[in-house]
């Protein structure tokens, strides 16, 4: 509800604070008299761009839900600024809070009702279908998430199984060369003691070639000396030289004793393994061990690849939700068509409160399955009673203003509506049921009407007028509150001219909307 306005260089209004009360506040004046300025600074507090003097600010004060808000907006070196609660807030912010609770008729009656989801949102309410479209809204939420998810799953199984198979080459292929890694390194080991064996040999095999050539040599020496014997005393040297031989023939079999046997199929086996091991480390560029370490690393990887979500139970969770939607579908279908007949006879009753005797109103479903149901709901109007058309295609906007003033009456969608001169073109009777229709509806929403007409001036429970003063030559608007015979004077005024008779008839018409 709107507590407060409050303006400071507003175009021709200098300094006002204008207060208004629950129920129907109205607001008359003479032509040029700023009586819409009311509704121009709400648009610039929403956000409206335009020429704006420096200093310009308007600040507005609410009752939202029990607690008292204050939003503002100053216009200073050509730039604006926005507050809310004193601190400073944004456009966005400050513009939202003033559309969720404020709404205008005349400026934007069109945008408005011949949106989609405004109407979808006003039938709902009318119909009580708001909490159920809400559970609608959640269910069909689910589903989304769960066929996004659906989708990345199945994105993401192609990538696992490509991912799958590589991990699986990879640890065929460390596997493949039968090695753990304890065992590597027995064979680095093992290669190493026959590697030391094979240099030993090779020495044994060297030692033993010299020492067969010595025993012939000294053999045929031995021989050579025993037959110089015979001619020469050599008894002692032939001791010592067949000493020698003995010795020679006795290292022989020592060194012979050192020779290292070992399984020549061991060491291509060996060096098989050995040549795997030395391909893998060239491969990743790194030693055995890490390789091996790696690997126990995939084989982790694996088993999570592996056990990764299954498609077929989300696709199973999947299909329970859509029932589950189609059926919250269903109900809520049946809620929407249940309040058809009994919404558009209202309108219509209303339409025809308003001198719009012929006219024609109807709610029709277009399948569209969305968030808020399987069915767009649209609304078809007629002046003349006959070929419904959607309410965008209509021309006039006096028939806009009072089609939004008749679904506003039967579904409210803010706490405070604002209607500026929604009494173009009625008169008489009809000005006196619009009256009344108004006077019925600031029961239960808070309205401020810019009026010329007397019958809704009369219905008002607070009643604002606008004068045009002049100070030092320059024209000064200010808004003042009406009581008693000032009031009755302005509703004489609205009548044509203040006389006794217009004074009489004022006195009567008040009394006539408000009582009856």
């Amino acid at each position: 509800m709107l507590l407060r306005l409050s303006l400071e260089n507003f175009f021709l209004i200098k300094s006002q604070d204008i207060y208004f009360d629950s129920g129907f506040n109205v607001i008359t004046g003479e032509t040029g008299t700023g009586k819409s300025l009311t509704v121009s600074s709400l648009l610039f507090l929403m956000g409206q761009e335009g020429e704006y003097e420096d200093g310009t600010a308007v600040e507005a004060e609410l009752l939202l839900y029990g607690e008292q808000v204050v939003v503002r907006r100053e216009f200073r070196s050509g730039r604006s600024r926005y507050f809310l609660n004193g601190r400073g807030s944004t456009r966005k912010v400050v513009g939202e809070i003033l559309s969720s609770s404020i709404l205008l008729q005349g400026q934007n009656d069109r945008t408005n009702i011949t949106r989609a989801d405004f109407q979808r949102d006003v039938y709902d309410r009318f119909a009580n279908a708001l909490g159920l479209r809400e559970d609608v809204e959640k269910v069909y939420q689910e589903v989304l998430e769960l066929e996004r998810r659906l989708k990345e799953l199945k994105e993401r199984n192609i990538e696992r199984e490509v991912r799958i198979r590589l991990i699986q080459e990879e640890i065929e292929e460390v596997e493949g060369v039968g090695l753990k890694l304890e065992e590597y390194e027995d064979l680095k080991k093992r290669l190493e003691e026959i590697s030391l064996a094979e240099k030993i040999n090779s020495m044994v095999m060297g030692a033993l070639s010299g020492l067969d050539e010595a025993k012939i040599g000294l053999s045929n020496a031995l021989k050579s000396i025993r037959s110089l014997s015979a001619y020469k005393e050599l008894g002692e040297h032939i001791q010592k030289l067949e000493l020698t031989v003995d010795y020679v023939l006795e290292l022989g079999r020592y060194v012979e004793g050192l020779y290292v046997s070992y399984n020549q199929q061991e060491l291509d086996f060996l060096n098989e393994k050995l040549y795997k091991v030395q391909r893998l480390e060239r491969k990743y560029g790194m030693p055995y061990s890490q390789i091996w370490e790696r690997a126990e690393r995939l084989k982790g990887e694996l088993t999570e690849l592996q056990e990764a979500e299954d498609p077929e139970k989300l696709e199973k969770e999947l299909r329970s939700k859509e029932e589950e939607l189609e059926k919250l579908y269903q109900e809520l279908t049946q809620i929407r068509l249940k309040s058809v007949e009994s919404f558009e006879n209202r309108i219509k009753e209303y339409l025809q409160s308003m001198g719009l005797e012929r006219a024609s109103f109807k709610v029709a479903f277009e399948e569209r399955r969305s968030r808020y149901g399987k069915e767009q709901v649209r609304f078809l109007f007629s002046s003349y009673g006959k070929d419904e058309k959607d309410i965008a295609q209509i021309a006039s906007g006096g028939e806009i203003s009072r089609l939004s003033l008749a679904i506003f009456m039967l579904s409210p969608p803010a706490q405070t509506y604002v209607l500026d001169e929604v009494d173009t073109g009625i008169s008489g009777a009809t000005s006196i049921k619009l009256a009344r229709l108004l006077k019925r509806l600031s029961k239960s929403t808070q309205l401020i009407v810019i009026t010329h007409s007397p019958a809704l001036a009369s219905a008002g429970d607070k009643h604002l007028t606008t004068r045009k003063e002049f100070t030092e030559d320059r024209p000064v608007i200010k808004v003042l509150e009406l009581r008693g015979d000032e009031r009755l004077q302005e509703v004489a005024r609205l009548m044509g001219s203040v006389n006794d008779n217009t004074l009489k008839g004022a006195s009567e018409l008040m009394k006539e909307v408000c009582h009856a």
